[in-house]
């Protein structure tokens, strides 16, 4: 079988670990506490800008990770568990709701801003606290595990139809999507691995027979984005090639923690979010119909994280051609996304159109995360995951 193309490997490797990280530890952190919401595309901070909940625990997540792979943190400091405890304190400080569940946005100064307290937020908020906790040996970070899941349970779980609710205040007449239990099955598999409790992968079973059942089609292995109350996919809709991909990885990542056969699932979902991608350049555009035609023909960057994350877990089934596929979208995504013009080391263009010419106006710290998470695992996969030093 192919292996990973070296330069490739190594060129995402050094961006990561000598431009990305140290830049947003650097930029990316208001002296005042927490993470700003994005930079120019030239580096600079934007610290005004309103605070969402998700960027400060994606940030979290991100630090306390790179900590565990023996990232040290800038030249000259802080390290890596400093920048996460900062965004920890920052999280726990301004963002946790008197009635319970962490709220949508702040202010710079911690003023609120958005009072939802929403079910895609409460999931990236246990993502980090799964790994700042075993980043850091915090004992706290279990305690907020225990208040986030009392929220869920409590206030967002829907005992009729299954899963939970987008949030509250509810939207009587708002759509339900499958985006946020797909992030809160990611964040199950974390808790898994950090405590090694089978209540969390019991958690994460349930969400598994929600994609199973309701989210995606049996006909033709779409996986629908927006429902009704009762989990009845919406007219019109415009499923995401990114999501189908982003699953295709988390079910490889459940069959390697559990040895339950996700293959069949995987192997649709990765089929059919192949309709998404464009063969000029190998990139995936952002949104199809459910016929798999082209209906949003924009890329944005996480959706090539996602494209290459499926590609990898074609690549350790043994699927020759994957390794090429990886290789192009690295190449792509340096070409298009982080090495544009005009973009300073360490930051990114985040989206394109079917052109190539990107029309972000800053980089959003919000990707961090889809890089990261990309990163680490064509690290892992290549067989170079040791001290990102």
């Amino acid at each position: 079988m192919p292996a990973l193309p070296n330069a490739s490997v190594s060129r995402l490797r050094d961006w990561l670990t000598e431009q990305a990280l140290p830049l947003w530890a650097t930029a990316g952190v208001d002296p005042a506490g927490g993470f700003v919401e994005a930079l120019t595309l030239d580096g600079a901070p934007l610290p005004d800008l309103p605070r969402r909940m998700r960027v400060q625990a994606r940030q979290i997540y991100v630090y306390s990770h790179a900590a565990l792979l023996g990232w040290p943190g800038p030249a000259g400091g802080p390290d890596a568990r400093a920048v996460a405890a900062q965004g920890f304190a920052f999280l726990t400080r301004h963002y946790w709701h008197p009635e319970g569940g962490f709220r949508f946005a702040v202010a710079r100064d911690g003023r609120k801003l958005d009072e939802r307290r929403e079910l895609y937020e409460q999931a990236f908020a246990l993502l980090a606290m799964a790994w700042y906790g075993r980043a850091t040996g915090d004992k706290a970070a279990a305690t907020w595990i225990a208040r986030i899941l009392a929220f869920l349970d409590g206030a967002l779980a829907d005992p009729v139809h299954g899963g939970f609710d987008e949030g509250v205040p509810a939207v009587a007449d708002g759509p339900r999507r499958q985006n946020p239990h797909m992030h809160l099955f990611e964040a199950m598999l974390a808790l898994h691995a950090a405590t090694g409790e089978e209540r969390y992968l019991d958690r994460a079973r349930a969400l598994l027979a929600l994609l199973r059942g309701r989210f995606v089609e049996a006909s033709s292995g779409a996986l629908r984005e927006n429902f009704g109350r009762d989990w009845t996919p919406l007219d019109g809709d415009t499923l995401e090639p990114g999501h189908h991909f982003e699953w295709t990885w988390l079910l490889d990542r459940f069959a390697a923690a559990t040895g339950e056969t996700t293959a069949t699932e995987r192997a649709r979902l990765y089929a059919f979010g192949r309709h998404g991608v464009d063969s000029a350049d190998g990139l995936a555009f952002n949104g199809i119909a459910p016929d798999g035609a082209v209906k949003a023909d924009t890329k944005r960057l996480w959706v090539q994280t996602e494209a290459i994350k499926a590609e990898l877990t074609r690549h350790a089934a043994g699927e020759a051609d994957a390794a090429a596929r990886v290789g192009r979208l690295l190449d792509g995504l340096f070409a298009r996304y982080l090495a544009a013009p005009g973009v300073a080391a360490g930051a990114w263009q985040d989206h394109i159109r079917r052109s190539g010419r990107g029309f972000a106006p800053n980089a959003p710290a919000s990707s961090l995360y889809h890089l990261f998470v990309m990163a680490s695992e064509v690290l892992r996969v290549a067989g170079d995951s040791g001290p990102l030093l």
